[in-house]
This record gives structure tokens, sequence and C-alpha cells, in this order.
């Protein structure tokens, strides 16, 4: 075979390699998760952008979970209420009672008509979950709110999915040990705290890793990928960047946008 023919067949050969590889990436599972819901439209963490998520097609919702004075599981992701309802309480010093009675209010983008919008209680989203739909919960505290956790899962979650996420590992750790059969992903925005907690996230089964996308690459995905582990993203509300974390075979990505990503996607 003369160097034309050789120089011909290695071209071809990249190709093919080349279209297969983008077939597998395109027929690789990729999940839309609504970050805090559909908080795009409406306000985050509440039940009206959590269904709005579901309803625009989104594969999952995302949601914060805190824990109140009096032990009750509500979300919410700041540790206190100032920024988002107006009025300043500290959640875990603050009793539902107290809580209940305040309304999220609607950022610059969020639709009219989810204006005083309250904040939730977990397992009124967990009641009304869709059979073919999943409820991303992360935990924002450490691992004293698993045992009411446990409770509100075991009386509430009657269908469809739910997974963990967490940023603190000894949280996220404690809580696949409860849950072995839940799908549990520790978050993670650092390359230097991904590696530090690498193997003993592989020693302790999680599911996966849940990444800020800017620290995502090729090689972080095939070491993940390598060591049984899923990569999921977030939050992503650029469709260049979606499509490059896809690409790179990340398996679900987090959005403000659900609806809107999912379609030009």
């Amino acid at each position: 075979m003369n160097m034309k023919n050789i120089l011909l067949c290695l071209i071809i050969s990249g190709t093919l390699l080349y279209s297969w590889g983008q077939d597998v990436a395109d027929d690789k599972e990729f999940l839309f998760v609504g970050h805090r819901g559909a908080s795009y439209l409406a306000p985050e963490n509440t039940m009206a952008s959590i269904q709005l998520a579901w309803e625009l097609g989104a594969d999952a919702a995302e949601c914060d979970v805190m824990l109140t004075r009096d032990n009750k599981v509500i979300l919410f992701h700041d540790n206190s209420t100032k920024k988002l309802t107006g009025e300043n309480h500290i959640i875990k010093e603050t009793s539902w009672e107290e809580l209940k009675e305040l309304s999220v209010k609607n950022r610059e983008t969020n639709l009219p008509k989810y204006k005083n919008e309250p904040i939730p209680l977990l397992k009124e989203v967990l009641e009304v979950i869709p059979s073919d739909r999943m409820l991303v919960i992360e935990i924002k505290t450490g691992p004293e709110i698993l045992p009411y956790l446990k409770e509100v899962i075991e009386q509430h979650w009657k269908m469809g999915k739910i997974s963990f996420i967490a940023f603190d590992f000894e949280t996220i750790i404690a809580t696949k040990k409860l849950y072995p059969d839940v799908p549990c992903y520790y978050l993670s925005m650092l390359k230097p705290d991904l590696k530090k907690h690498f193997n003993d996230i592989v020693e302790n089964k999680l599911d996966g890793v849940d990444l800020m996308h800017g620290i995502i690459d090729r090689s972080m995905v095939a070491k993940c990928n390598e060591a049984g582990l899923a990569v999921w993203c977030w939050t992503v509300n650029d469709l260049e960047i979606a499509r490059n974390m896809k690409e790179l075979g990340v398996t679900a990505v987090t959005t403000d946008r659900p609806a809107w990503l999912k379609e030009n996607l």
C-alpha cells in the first residue's frame, strides 16, 4: 500500500471513529434538571417552581432542604430568609409556624402570577412527584437533618424517583448509608476538593459527582467513569456550555431554564 492510500485510510478511520464517538455521546443519557425548580420563571424552591419544571418537561427538579427550629424539613437555600423574603429570620432558629407565613419574592425574570408563593415543606413536594420524574434533594445542612428527612421520606414519598446531593462530604456519605438504593452525588466546585475526596467517594459507593461546569474536562469525566461514577453538572443556562457538557459525557445538566435548554439542545 503506498503512502497516499495509507493516508486515505487513516482519514477515513479517524472520521468513522469521530462519528462513532458522537453517536455514543448522543445516545448517552442526558437529564435536564430544573435548578430549584424552573427558577427562571417562578420563585426558587417553591411548589410553583418545582411543579412548573416537571410540567415544562424537565426530567428532574432540584430543591434545597433545611431544618427549622422545631425540626420541620423545608425547601430553602439560604441560612437566613432576608434575601429571599425581605424578613430576617435564621432558618434553624425559627419555627415552621413563623416561616410558613413568609412569601418568596419574585426575581426579575419570574412571572407576575407567581407572586407571594410561600415556603413549602418537603413533604408537600414528595407527595406530587410525577411517576416518570425525579426530585433531586440537595441537603444544605449537616447530618443532623437525616433522622427527620428519613421520617418525611418514609411517610410521604409515594411515586417517582428521588436522589440526593450535598456539598458536605460527611452528610452525603451518611445519606448513602441510610439509603443505599437511592442515587447519591457529592457536590463540588473545586478540582482539589474532588481530588481530595475521590478515593473515599468510590470506597463509600456514591453514585457520582455533581460539579460546577467550569471545572469539568474530558480527563476528569473519563477518570470518574472508569471508577464507576456518573458526572452531573451545574448551573448551566448557556446552550454552548450545555452542548459541551453533553459531548464530554456528562449525564445531567442543572439549569434555571430546563424547558428552553432542552428545546434548543
